[in-house]
């Protein structure tokens, strides 16, 4: 509700608004009966209606816009009300007349256009008149301006509807801007427009998909295969369908309908009629999805005419739009009974209907499947033009994807169209608009209707003035007025100019136009409309002009962009005020840039022009404009550094003009010359409320004062008692403190304290005493009965308030809705608090009484007899102050003093700060709470935030006397984007500590990532476990060889079931930590066990004595033990470098990844010289060219083995450390190809292992096996029949005896091998 428009011969209008209802009420001014005048604008029917009255009759005025205003997008209405001018004979205007006339336009409308040739050019009426003509001359409007709603009415009331749903912006009269905030009365309406916020900033949609913002939500259009809310389900078997086309499935009874069980599909078509899909289940019912009329049917037919059906009358779907259409079958139990119904759901969730169905649905089989029409004896009935993506159906909400069609008729892959623009359907001086099967015209500015005709050729232009096209202008075109005449279309006389401050023709009114705020007061003389002064610019969405302040020598002129501000700049010059280069060391001059070699050049910071200062000194001026020096002599100062140039400015020795006398005060206050009272506090926080009220901006000084001086008031009411207290004498006190320290705990002082905090406690201190001054105004509420306390200030919101003993509810505070802060606008109602009400022990006093009572009866029989005392009841009050800024004012100290928890990389706050103390029983709880505090955050940012840690605020302590935040008491325990839940075991401080990393996302279809992921390495760890299970238990292998080959297996599948399980567990530090610990192991130890393959097989070529069999503790030692060694090494001297908030892995920037790198790339480069050798070894002449094959075969598998596994870790290690996907499908597909290539190579193409599985099946010993067994003596090892039967060959270079195990074994030891890993 808002003052009455006081207009009585002219006004204008404009209103922007959003909506999706159909009609609606948007302006009322008038009397609230239907005998007096009024002015009404209505939403009738999706369009905008202006009814109007003098007293005597009421007029209708209805423009017309295709699609009508209630699509949910902001658009703008405009009244222009006047009288008609009355002339004479001789045609001079002799003053109104009766004729009232209102036009009312909507959105960007050519009035005269649309009003003089809206019938003759067709489909252009946005704007239409309406004449009232009556005895009255003028219009009166008595009563106030109302929006949105008027209140309980007559049935008669010449307004057809009474509210409104749905957003309001920019209310214009008279071209004067008005407040919405500065109602007279408001009745439900809330600051704000929800359903429009920018929902697209986040970029929601995925895989190239274009967002668009809706009602209350975003709406995403994406390509071709893709769907879901946000693009990312993949859409599978996309087709085009022709009306004779179909996809048919025959799932031969083996989908069965249970609860839930969910079906669906995206389409998009033009059609009024056709079937989307049909499914037949049982022997007789069917389930059809069709188009009738353009309107979604659903019909389920169980046979003998038992049909129901479905009709979704919402909206209409042959739009060419894609649809979204999901079905859900579920059971509703009541009590005993059970009952199925049938969801429909539509476009995710904007319409959705449901429909009751008989239990015979669940259980059926279902047969086939019919899209896009029904097929009969060959022929499509009923069939669909369009495009159909993304069938399923199944029991998960996505359903099934479905296999490819048993059959297809005349369909085409795909959903490519023609475009209809192609054919140049649309006439000249238009552009053709592709809208998927049809298309639009879209004439250019300047040209109107079905034809696009030009405005010129119409000439809506009027007393004879030429309309000239005119490219960039608001229509396209102007008018160019004869003398005398001026306007837009050149309708008004300049015969009785209004003077300098008026607008109108004939009749003059006030421009209203704020000179204060940058405004020339001559507005526009024929709308009234404000314009800014000379050499002054308005921001977009500003109600101020700001001067261009152009830097005269850098810049061509002092005019500067009417929007932007920007200056126009000699070349090479930057800046807004063309005042800087690009380089720190350049100085502006007339004829640009010129750097300057020895000192730092003239520029302007900070408000203050520093002169060319040599480097290493120091620049001292006056403080900027608007400020005066501390106690008359202080200076604004800035250091030239050699290397960076300017330092910043120290303006902290400067201070506002309004605060010279609040320095006195404080001057006086810490010269003890001042002594507080009562009545000096009360006049002191007034005043310091008066001050910081006015200020737009802070020197480091002001920041100082005010808050020492809270810090005196605060500290002094700390000290009283009772009826001592200030705010016992003042009503106001109380919110004059909090609304002084709101305005300095702004984040543009954010320097000033950090400057402070040099010195003193900074904004820590200001929290501290602000929480010991509530503290004591709750421990005298009872005494000195004040009433709870509830203030709102742009920053700090606190609420002293009662807690109720009588319950043990948990219960919400602050008490936002309660009459503690009525008519206090919340920034934040959604950060709380839950809490239990504490226990209240009772009292000790009564009970003492009767204990001595009970004792001294003497006493008892002499005194006469009184009743004991009633128990005094106990008051426990809830202190609770939430601030919105300190966050980022107080020190960044930070000590996780968990184990199990990690600091993030960049901290920061990201919540507002909620102080929570309790006084109850006379005293304030400080012990461990056994009910935990429930505190529910809103988030600051959504964006880039991640990782949230509830921390609490300790105040001191020896290492950081100005505080730190803590995690020691708190744990979260729920987050989603915008909120964070914490349960703390003590009261105090708290907030959110989140990493405020710019952090890439995976971008892409990232559950089938998963699904690969999961699938391909579950298989990978399937073939490593089946390796290690044959060479185990496979009689008859009992080589060296067989034991390295199960060693790989084991390092292997424990290595890729750590990586699978544990690379993302980084919630937890210590288990984090393990994780990456165990991981640089198990990988050590893999790369440790390849390199002792290579070794065993160089060994088996060059030494005289067979090998493959005997002890391998050397090999152990290698295998195990060093990896152990380069682990534990790691561990101690960088225990930190293992995990981090991104993976519980090592880092590529972390030095420690060279203990992981180092010595794979020294297996890798030894291995490869020991093939070399083994390679040269087996061209020597006199080798057997069977023998030869075998060792070239073993040589093969070991280099693969290698070079697999070498790369799988790299591409490893380039995912975690990066987001690009195709390292995430490289490093699956290698993790899946490590295990089949130790699978194949180790069981299957391996000769010993074929022989074991020929004794295992056939019972053959083979004779390798036999020749071992006869050769096995004392000098088994130097037996090379038996080597050479094992499938390797040794070329002897020499009589090497020399051996990592003893060469002297028994003949008892050798025949009592087991067939167990050593």
């Amino acid at each position: 509700m808002f003052r009455g428009l006081r207009q009585r011969f002219h006004l204008t209008l404009s209103l922007s608004f959003a909506t999706l209802e159909h009609s609606g009420l948007l302006i009322y001014n008038g009397r609230l009966n239907e005998k007096h005048d009024f002015l009404a604008i209505e939403i009738v029917d999706g369009q905008v209606q202006l009814k109007y009255s003098t007293g005597e009759s009421s007029t209708v005025v209805t423009p017309y816009v295709p699609g009508g205003v209630s699509d949910g997008q902001w658009h703008t209405v405009q009244l222009h009300y006047y009288n008609k001018p009355k002339i004479s004979s001789l045609g001079s205007v002799q003053g109104p007349s009766k004729d009232k006339v209102a036009i009312l336009m909507v959105d960007k409308c050519d009035a005269s256009v649309a009003l003089q040739f809206g019938n003759e050019i067709g489909n252009y009426s946005c704007a239409a008149e309406g004449v009232q003509s009556s005895s009255k001359k003028s219009l009166d409007l008595t009563g106030p301006l109302l929006l949105g709603g008027v209140p309980n009415l007559p049935e008669n009331f010449p307004v057809e509807h009474r509210e409104f749903v749905g957003c309001m912006r920019d209310l214009y009269i008279d071209s004067k801007r008005i407040d919405l905030a500065s109602y007279i009365a408001n009745n439900g309406t809330s600051t704000g427009c929800h359903a429009k916020h920018s929902f697209c900033d986040s970029n929601p949609c995925k895989n190239s998909g274009t967002c668009s913002v809706g009602w209350s939500t975003f709406t995403c259009v994406c390509p071709v295969g893709f769907g879901g809310k946000d693009c990312r389900h993949a859409m599978h078997h996309p087709h085009h369908f022709q009306g004779n086309s179909i996809l048919y499935w025959d799932f031969k009874n083996e989908v069965k309908i249970s609860t839930p069980w969910y079906m669906g599909l995206a389409f998009r078509t033009r059609q009024l009629d056709g079937v989307l899909l049909r499914a037949h289940a049982g022997q007789y019912t069917t389930i059809l999805c069709q188009l009738d009329s353009g309107l979604l049917s659903f019909v389920v037919n169980r046979g003998s005419g038992r049909i129901t059906k479905l009709l979704l009358d919402q909206m209409q779907l042959n739009d060419g739009k894609w649809h979204d259409l999901q079905l859900q079958l579920q059971d509703v139990r009541s009590g005993r009974e059970i009952r199925y119904i049938i969801t429909l759901n539509l476009d995710f969730g904007l319409y959705q209907d449901t429909i009751a169905v008989a239990n015979e649905l669940h259980g059926l089989k279902v047969k086939y499947l019919h899209v896009g029409g029904i097929l009969d004896s060959g022929t499509v009935h009923h069939g669909l033009e369009g495009c159909i993506q993304g069938v399923h159906l199944g029991d998960k909400p996505t359903g099934n994807v479905l296999a490819k069609p048993s059959s297809t008729l005349n369909v085409e892959a795909g959903c490519t169209v023609a475009n209809p623009c192609d054919s140049n359907p649309c006439p000249a001086n238009s552009l053709c608009q592709d809208k998927w099967q049809t298309y639009s015209c879209v004439c250019k500015p300047g040209y109107y209707g079905a034809s696009c005709v030009d405005a010129c050729h119409l000439n809506p232009c009027k007393n004879k003035s030429v309309c000239r096209r005119k490219p960039g202008s608001l229509h396209g075109y102007v008018c160019e007025c004869g003398e005398n005449y001026f306007g837009q279309y050149c309708e008004h006389r300049m015969d009785q100019q209004c003077p300098k401050g008026w607008w109108g023709n004939p009749t003059c009114g006030p421009c209203n136009c704020d000179a204060a705020k940058g405004f020339d007061p001559d507005c526009n003389k024929s709308n009234g409309q404000c314009h800014c002064k000379e050499f002054h610019y308005r921001p977009k969405g500003s109600d101020t002009c700001l001067p261009c302040d152009c830097y005269p020598i850098g810049s061509s002129s002092r005019s500067c962009d009417q929007e932007m501000g920007q200056c126009h700049c000699r070349p090479g010059v930057i800046g807004r005020q063309c005042n800087s280069c690009d380089s720190p060391f350049a100085e502006v001059t007339p004829s640009g840039c010129h750097v300057l070699y020895d000192a730092c050049p003239k520029s302007l910071k900070a408000g203050v022009w520093w002169p060319q200062t040599k480097f290493g000194l120091l620049a001292a001026v006056p403080c900027p404009r608007g400020s005066l020096g501390l106690r008359g002599t202080g200076a604004a100062v800035r250091h030239c550094d050699e290397e960076r140039g300017w330092l910043e400015p120290d303006l902290f020795n400067c201070t506002s003009p309004a605060f010279k006398e609040l320095s006195a005060l404080l001057e006086g206050l810490e010269r003890n010359e001042t002594e507080l009272n009562t009545i000096e506090a009360k006049k002191l926080a007034h005043q310091l409320r008066a001050v910081t009220d006015q200020m737009e901006r802070y020197f480091g000084n002001d920041v100082h004062i005010t808050s020492r001086l809270l810090s005196h008031l605060m500290a002094f009411e700390s000290r009283q008692q009772g009826f001592g207290l200030t705010a016992t004498q003042d009503a106001h006190f109380n919110e004059n403190l909090i609304q002084a320290g709101s305005s300095v705990l702004a984040l543009e002082n954010r320097d000033h304290w950090d400057t402070l905090l040099q010195n003193d406690h900074g904004s820590a201190g200001l929290m501290e005493q602000l929480r010991e001054y509530t503290s004591t105004l709750a421990s005298n509420m009872k005494l000195t009965y004040l009433n709870p306390v509830g203030v709102v200030t742009p920053n700090i919101v606190l609420s002293i308030d009662r807690m109720e003993n009588t319950t043990n509810n948990r219960r919400r505070y602050p008490r936002y809705h309660s009459s503690l802060f009525r008519g206090q606008v919340m920034w934040d109602p959604h950060t709380h608090i839950v809490l239990t009400p504490p226990k209240i022990e009772a009292p000790t006093t009564t009970a003492s009484l009767s204990a001595g009572i009970e004792v001294n009866d003497t006493v008892e029989n002499s005194l006469p007899k009184h009743s004991p005392p009633e128990p005094e009841s106990a008051v426990t009050i809830l202190i609770l102050i939430i601030y919105r800024t300190l966050g980022g004012l107080l020190p960044a100290h930070y000590q996780v003093d968990r184990r199990s928890l990690r600091l993030p990389k960049n901290p920061v706050m990201n919540s507002p700060i909620v102080s929570v103390s309790v006084f109850s029983n006379h005293t304030f709880l400080q012990s461990t709470l056994e009910t935990p505090l429930v505190l529910e955050f809103r988030l600051l940012e959504t964006v880039n935030r991640s990782k949230p840690l509830c921390v609490q605020w300790n105040h001191s302590s020896q290492i950081e006397p100005t505080g730190f935040w803590t995690a020691r008491d708190c744990d979260l325990v729920y987050r989603n984007t915008t909120h964070v839940r914490c349960h703390c075991s003590q009261f105090g401080t708290f907030g959110v500590l989140m990493d405020s990393s710019h952090r890439e996302q995976l971008e892409g279809d990232l559950e089938t990532l998963a699904i690969v992921t999961y699938s391909l390495v579950s298989l990978s760890l399937v073939c490593l476990l089946l390796t290690f299970f044959f060479l185990v238990c496979l009689k008859g292998l009992k080589s060296n060889t067989r034991g390295i080959h199960c060693n790989i297996s084991i390092t292997l599948f424990f290595s890729e079931l750590i990586f699978l399980l544990g690379i993302n567990q980084t919630e937890n530090q210590f288990l984090c930590t393990v994780i990456a610990i165990l991981l640089h192991y198990f990988f050590l130890a893999t790369v440790a066990w390849l390199f002792v393959q290579g070794l065993h097989l160089y060994r088996m070529q060059t030494e005289v004595r067979n090998i493959n069999y005997g002890a391998m503790r050397f090999y152990y030692a290698i295998g195990w033990g060093v990896p152990a060694i380069i682990t534990g090494l790691s561990v101690g001297l960088d225990p930190e470098g293992y995990g981090n908030p991104d993976f519980c892995w090592i880092s590529i920037h972390d030095k420690l990844i060279w203990s992981f790198a180092g010595p794979i790339a020294v297996v890798i480069l030894m291995n490869g010289v020991m093939f070399l050798f083994v390679a040269k070894m087996l061209c020597s002449p006199g080798q057997k060219e069977t023998k030869k094959k075998s060792v070239l075969m073993t040589l093969r598998s070991s280099f693969v083995l290698l070079l697999v596994i070498s790369t799988t870790w790299l591409f490893g290690l380039l995912a975690v450390n990066n987001s690009v996907l195709a390292f995430h499908y490289l490093y699956t597909i290698l993790c899946s190809l490590q295990g089949l290539a130790v699978l194949v190579l180790f069981c299957v193409l391996n000769e010993e292992v074929q022989e074991a599985w020929k004794l295992a099946c056939l019972g053959k010993k083979p004779t390798s096996e036999e020749a071992n067994r006869s050769s096995q003596g004392p000098n088994a090892y130097n037996n090379t029949a038996l080597f050479e039967e094992s499938g390797l060959i040794r070329i002897t270079l020499g009589a090497s005896t020399i051996s990592s195990v003893s060469s002297v074994r028994s003949a008892h030891t050798h025949s009592s091998q087991r067939g167990y890993l050593r």
